[in-house]
């Protein structure tokens, strides 16, 4: 009995790994910075419809968090509302795939997308907090960070791979829309694979929350904010953090339209973000296995830094390279860490209302490269990247004496390890 359970968890962390490795190479086809923006700039859309892929991709996944958490902590069982929501998800990736193909209209195929993307987007979200509540389940917070780093450093091994066909995509004779519509196909059928993967967990019976109006259950989104003080300003850095990202959907059309970089550089730099992923998810492992995760922030934060200030400072397209690595190796730590200390700070019977909190709020911060847009269009480009960098410094400094946020770490990791 205990050899079958322990192949049990073996297997459910394999395929959590493996729904992150297909995940990854899926985004590369479906990167907001690299594929979407310059497909849509390319199609002449304004700078703040732009601005608002990111918002639609990350708010959209966000926001609806809170409202689905009160139902779902009552739930024992969470993957059934997963298979669900992923089904719209991947619908809405196929409809997309279609609309490339068949709309001639730039207007009509711009707002077709946009759309579909926000949709995709709400369904991730939707299952976002069944997907948080499984990892958590199956996977024991000293093997979190070994979790996510094979998911991710596979997974960018996958993306490499998809950054080379993007190039040879781009590069060959498929006449636009068409050939973003290939990439798109291709992110569609690995998101599939993902999705499948992911919900073929067995997922082991959850703690539940007494039953209550939703109303009540609403209400406990502020008594949280207001009783746990670690968990408050945890979500004011994550605030700031994503404030940093600002500038991240025009880093690739600065490129293209103000360095006169070939469009198939594209594929290019989606191999070298991939390889800095890559490396910063292994170099960053240990820390995370070791509870310090705050540590990791930190170091992935100043890698966000790092990026508009390279960006303020390029004359040259080639020089951009660095920009892109900075900025993927950033936003891996961050990946690593921001899920863990959320799993630190959330209490167990109330961790889908914490993390859907948490969500739900940081839809603010992802609206941001909208209002970039707008900048952009009177004030130019730089703007952006100033605004990102003094954002990213001032989380960084949020970071500094958390010294209560590295105790709840430590004391997750202690409790996984007993």
């Amino acid at each position: 009995m205990f050899a079958k359970g322990i192949g049990q968890v073996n297997r459910n962390f394999w395929l959590g790994v493996y729904n992150g490795i297909f995940i990854n190479g899926a985004e590369a086809f479906f990167h907001s910075t690299l594929v979407f923006a310059p497909f849509l700039a390319a199609l002449g859309t304004p700078a703040p419809l732009i601005g608002l892929v990111p918002a639609l991709r990350i708010g959209g996944w966000l926001l609806p968090q809170l409202f689905v958490a009160t139902r779902l902590a009552y739930e024992p069982f969470k993957l059934p509302w997963y298979r669900r929501v992923n089904f719209v998800r991947s619908l809405a990736y196929v409809l997309m795939v279609i609309a490339v193909f068949r709309i001639a209209d730039p207007r009509l195929l711009t707002f077709s997308v946009l759309a579909m993307i926000c949709v995709s987007a709400i369904a991730g979200g939707l299952g976002g907090l069944s997907f948080a509540d499984v990892t958590a389940k199956v996977v024991p917070h000293y093997r979190l960070g070994t979790f996510w780093v094979l998911r991710n450093t596979i997974g960018g091994v996958l993306a490499l791979m998809a950054g080379y066909i993007l190039r040879q995509v781009l590069a060959g004779d498929i006449p636009f829309p068409h050939n973003f519509g290939y990439i798109f196909l291709f992110g569609t059928v690995l998101s599939i694979v993902s999705f499948s993967l992911f919900g073929s967990i067995r997922e082991p019976e959850g703690e539940v929350m007494v039953k209550e109006p939703f109303i009540r259950a609403l209400a406990r989104a502020p008594q949280l904010l207001h009783h746990n003080a670690v968990f408050r300003r945890y979500l004011m850095v994550r605030f700031l953090g994503m404030l940093s990202l600002v500038a991240e959907p025009f880093y690739a059309v600065y490129c293209l339209q103000h360095l006169n970089a070939p469009v198939s550089v594209l594929g290019f730099l989606v191999m070298f973000s991939t390889a800095a992923s890559i490396i910063s998810n292994v170099a960053l492992r240990q820390f995370a296995n070791r509870g310090e995760n705050v540590f990791v922030y930190q170091l992935s934060l100043s890698l966000l830094l790092l990026a508009p200030t390279l960006a303020l400072m390029a004359h040259h397209w080639m020089f951009f390279i660095l920009v892109f690595m900075a900025s993927a190796a950033g936003q891996a730590g961050v990946g690593i860490a921001t899920w863990n200390l959320l799993y630190a700070v959330s209490e167990d019977s109330q961790r889908t209302i914490y993390v859907g909190t948490a969500n739900t709020i940081l839809t603010l911060p992802s609206l941001a490269p909208i209002v970039a847009g707008f900048f952009i269009e009177s004030l130019g480009f730089n703007i952006a990247f100033i605004l990102a960098a003094i954002f990213a410094l001032i989380a960084f400094m949020g970071l500094i004496n958390f010294s209560s946020l590295k105790e709840r770490d430590q004391a997750a990791l202690k409790q996984a390890s007993s």
